[in-house]
């Protein structure tokens, strides 16, 4: 609902405006006057006020209830069966949250895991303390204990001779032995036993309690020293499981002892032991305990490092958890589910899960857009990290930009552009001195042509285009490669259809426009008409106080092309045109050709860079070495600069006209890049295949049965066949539709031939023709090849095939029209009817119609036709008739009328 006024409120609802007015003060919302406005969200809560004033609630809580009803087979107590209905009631209960509860529930949530880590954090500075006081009181008991050793050790060495022998074994160290001291020997007699006093008792007695209290002591400094020796060996443990974590380990020296005195020196001595035991192949242990766990400990002595070993070690191993490991997951612009899996390391089927709880189903080989594949990666955990399809070209093309080095001013490439038949040719052959039009099939061009020429001003490379209304993409690919665009207009024909696009094609590509009027040299000549109509098209000339220079010529004299020429140069050199000389060459394919004998050959304009003989060259989708290269006379040449068009020898295919080449060290990134542009271009392929498809059975299931006109075509480069497909697609109608089921480069084959014999196609060869086996195999098949020279000629060959595809167009011509005057009615003959005709001629053997007030009421055939008593075949205007309508009876004041249907042949 919009919103509304207090006036319109009180109308809708059939109240006062005042007692709106109260029920709005009364909902809590500002009082205002009849013509205020009462926006949405107010109407809304005066709704809900009155409703709870009138005692309606708001419904939180919804139940649902479901029954189903079941029939169940019960045997019973004497052995019978009887079916039993079974009923299931299910009653659900929704309710609807409150806001107020969720919020306060959100906050104590909240306020709760705020306190939880306060106190986690408060524990923990707890254990820490705890743990350093431990550590303290540790160290200075250690160190008392040990101070207390050393003094009993002395005073034990002053007073009893204890025979003591201690080995000290560290490492790669030397080993001492201490011995005892050697005591006298003494002559032994029978002597008489001594009685022992009460002073000698109470030293003895003192001298026990002295040796328990020293065992005590060595036995708490043993445990000491012993979990000190662990706690080095969980150290060594963590250090090395620290190896394969980013965590800061402790570092423990090698060559430190486990502890010190002789508990140190008892623990190194059997760590010593059991690692000469391992080495042996032996152990300490039972033989069924070495048995069970023989092959476990091979494994572990295997993959242990330098380093501590004990059997606390093995018994207590460190054991990092499992972390999920996060990956950046690169994603393109299309990318099939089980790439997509691959490269999160998961299975095909969790993604596939993901997708359907999604809402999208999709096999593992489908393909998902950028957008969707990134909402699955970062559903799962992971980074996703968009990337262009062309990102291998990007990544190829900015290696090579880095090579280029030592720039240099470069010849311009100026485009001879404009409509068919103004002379551009003609142009071009009076600067190079050359008969190039003369050659032409149909006196205009339908190739692409590239020379540059020598001029007193410096180089100048020419790209000729050709100016019918087919060849639109070449003359967008010469706008695209060229540094200035030489607009050709014939001075006695204006402005056409082509002159503009040629005009459109130069603004697209941003390249600055120079306009040559030529055949100024006619009489009719008019070069004012065609300043005008370039004005209309925004082309102001300098001399009317516009930017773009113009020059008067005339291809067939010579007249002016020096002025043009300067035109051009001076353009050059305002725009500074620079090149780098050295490094990788870059360029253009303008043509491209199989020949007979020489293979593909390619026409290309170098942009940047030496383009040399044995290069290895990158065009499009297909990579090979420069094994010949020619000029545009057809001389060998070693090598090319920047702006030079050169034709080269060495590529496996022909190349689309129009794709960038680049020169390549690394074979095998080259061999990356074009099957990366093959794949491409079949995926692009099979697509257009799969909507062409659809969309032929929808328009045969809307508009009933098509026809089609299958076609197989072959040309001698690139370009023209790029035109003619484009041609062809245009001529399709709702009725019938051109289908090139193979279309290809170089003369026609015999594989060519039994494809359009088995495909019902008609084959056509522009500028090429069949080989022997080819012709052999077509006159067997009795199939006509179709040759052509000249463009517009095939189209209108396809034309006329397709118009007598059409069906006919049936038109209704009135031949003649009879008032009926009066009916006689016989009982020989039936009703006949008395006419005058009043126009034309009625026919006896042709259909009439009964028409009465004007309405069609009877279609027939008249069943006799007198005049008087006589049969006859026709009557004329004025004359009177008796007629007899077969299978209906008319009456007086009907019309007759006279028709018939004319087939018309229909044309495209």
């Amino acid at each position: 609902m919009a919103d509304k006024t207090v006036k319109e409120l009180a109308d809708m609802v059939s109240k006062t405006p005042s007692a709106v007015q109260q029920q709005l003060v009364d909902a809590g919302l500002p009082a205002r006057a009849e013509g205020d406005l009462v926006t949405e969200l107010e109407q809304e809560k005066l709704v809900t006020y009155l409703k709870q004033s009138h005692g309606q609630e708001e419904k939180r809580r919804i139940s649902l209830k479901s029954k189903t009803t079941s029939t169940a087979r019960v045997t019973g107590s004497s052995g019978k069966s009887k079916s039993v209905n079974v009923e299931v009631r299910k009653k659900k209960v929704f309710e609807k949250p409150d806001p107020q509860k969720m919020a306060e529930e959100l906050a104590a949530r909240e306020q709760a895991m705020i306190e939880s880590q306060a106190r986690a954090a408060k524990d923990a500075e707890e254990r820490a303390a705890t743990k350093k006081k431990s550590e303290e009181r540790q160290a200075a008991t250690l160190a008392a204990m040990r101070a207390s050793l050393g003094s009993s050790k002395k005073s034990d060495d002053k007073n009893d001779d204890i025979s003591t022998s201690v080995v000290v074994k560290k490492g790669g160290k030397t080993t001492t032995e201490v011995k005892p001291k050697e005591q006298p020997k003494k002559k032994v007699t029978a002597t008489k036993p001594k009685v022992e006093t009460a002073v000698e008792r109470k030293a003895r007695e003192a001298r026990e309690k002295e040796e328990a209290r020293l065992r005590e002591i060595e036995t708490e400094t043993r445990r000491t020293q012993a979990e000190e020796a662990q706690k080095r060996t969980l150290e060594q443990m963590r250090k090395m499981a620290g190896q394969y974590t980013d965590q800061p380990v402790t570092e423990v020296r090698k060559d430190e002892p486990l502890a010190e005195g002789l508990v140190g020196d008892a623990l190194e001595e059997s760590f010593e032991k059991e690692r000469r035991e391992i080495k042996r192949g032996t152990s300490t242990t039972s033989a069924r305990g070495r048995g069970r766990r023989k092959n476990q400990d091979e494994r572990e002595i295997k993959s242990r490092k330098n380093g501590l070993r004990s059997s606390q070690s093995s018994q207590h191993k460190f054991e990092k958890p499992v972390e999920k490991i996060v990956y950046d997951v690169e994603i393109s612009e299309q990318i099939t589910v089980s790439d997509l899996a691959q490269r999160m390391a998961v299975k095909a089927r969790e993604v596939t899960k993901l997708l359907m709880k999604m809402g999208e189903i999709a096999r593992e080989s489908d393909s998902i857009d950028q957008a969707t594949a990134s909402l699955i990666v970062e559903e799962m955990g992971h980074n996703p990290v968009p990337v262009s399809d062309t990102k291998v070209e990007d990544d190829l093309q900015d290696a090579v930009d880095e090579r280029s080095s030592n720039v240099q001013t470069r010849p311009p490439v100026v485009t001879i552009m404009g409509h068919v038949d103004h002379g551009k040719t003609s142009l071009l052959d009076k600067i190079r001195e050359t008969k190039v039009a003369t050659g032409e099939a149909g006196g205009i061009t339908q190739h692409i042509g590239a020379y540059h020429v020598k001029t007193a001003r410096g180089v100048i490379t020419f790209l000729d285009t050709p100016g019918h209304a087919a060849f639109s993409a070449m003359r967008s690919r010469g706008a695209q490669a060229t540094d200035i665009v030489v607009l050709v207009v014939a001075a006695d024909d204006g402005m056409m259809p082509q002159t503009e696009e040629a005009i459109d094609h130069a603004r697209a590509a941003g390249t600055p426009l120079i306009v040559a009027i030529n055949k100024m040299d006619k009489p009719s000549a008019d070069p004012d008409r065609v300043l005008n109509e370039l004005t209309a098209k925004e082309v102001v000339s300098e001399d009317w106080g516009g930017d773009t220079p113009m020059a008067r010529i005339s291809a067939k004299t010579g007249d002016g092309i020096d002025e043009l020429l300067e035109l051009i140069s001076l353009q050059a050199e305002l725009m500074e045109l620079e090149a780098p000389l050295d490094g990788a060459a870059q360029g253009v394919v303008i043509e491209s050709r199989l020949e007979k004998g020489r293979g593909p050959v390619v026409s290309v304009l170098v942009k940047k860079g030496t383009l040399k003989q044995g290069d290895l060259v990158l065009a499009g989708e297909h990579y090979g070495k420069v094994r010949a290269m020619t000029d545009e006379h057809g001389q060998r040449i070693k090598s090319a600069g920047p702006s030079i068009p050169v034709e080269i020898l060495g590529l496996p295919e022909t190349p689309a006209a129009g794709s960038e080449f680049l020169v390549l060290t690394d074979e095998k990134k080259a061999r990356e890049v074009a099957d990366f542009r093959s794949n491409r271009e079949r995926e692009r392929q099979l697509e257009r295949q799969n909507s062409m498809r659809l969309e032929s059975m929808f328009d045969q299931m809307e508009q009933g049965n098509v026809s089609f006109l299958n076609i197989v075509l072959k040309t001698d480069v690139r370009g023209s066949l790029e035109a003619l497909l484009a041609a062809l697609n245009e001529l399709s109608t709702d009725e019938v539709k051109v289908r090139v089921i193979s279309s290809g480069v170089g003369p026609i084959s015999e594989s060519d031939v039994t494809l359009a014999e088995s495909s019902e196609a008609v084959l056509l060869g522009f500028n090429v023709r069949a080989d022997a086996t080819a012709r052999r195999k077509a006159d067997t098949a009795n199939m006509d090849i179709r040759y052509y020279s000249v463009i517009y000629g095939l189209i209108d060959d396809v034309k006329a095939a397709m118009s007598g595809m059409l069906a006919p167009e049936h038109r209704e011509k009135i031949l003649g029209v009879a008032d009926v005057r009066e009916v006689f009615r016989s009982s020989k003959f039936g009703a006949a009817a008395g006419c005058m005709v009043v126009e034309g001629t009625i026919y006896r053997n042709k259909p009439i119609r009964v028409l009465r007030n004007d309405q069609v009421i009877f279609t027939g055939q008249l069943q006799s036709l007198r005049r008087y008593k006589e049969d006859v075949n026709e009557v004329r205007t004025g004359m009177e008739c008796g007629l007899a309508v077969r299978g209906y009876d008319v009456e007086a004041g009907d019309k007759i009328e006279v028709f018939e249907i004319q087939e018309f042949a229909r044309t495209i």
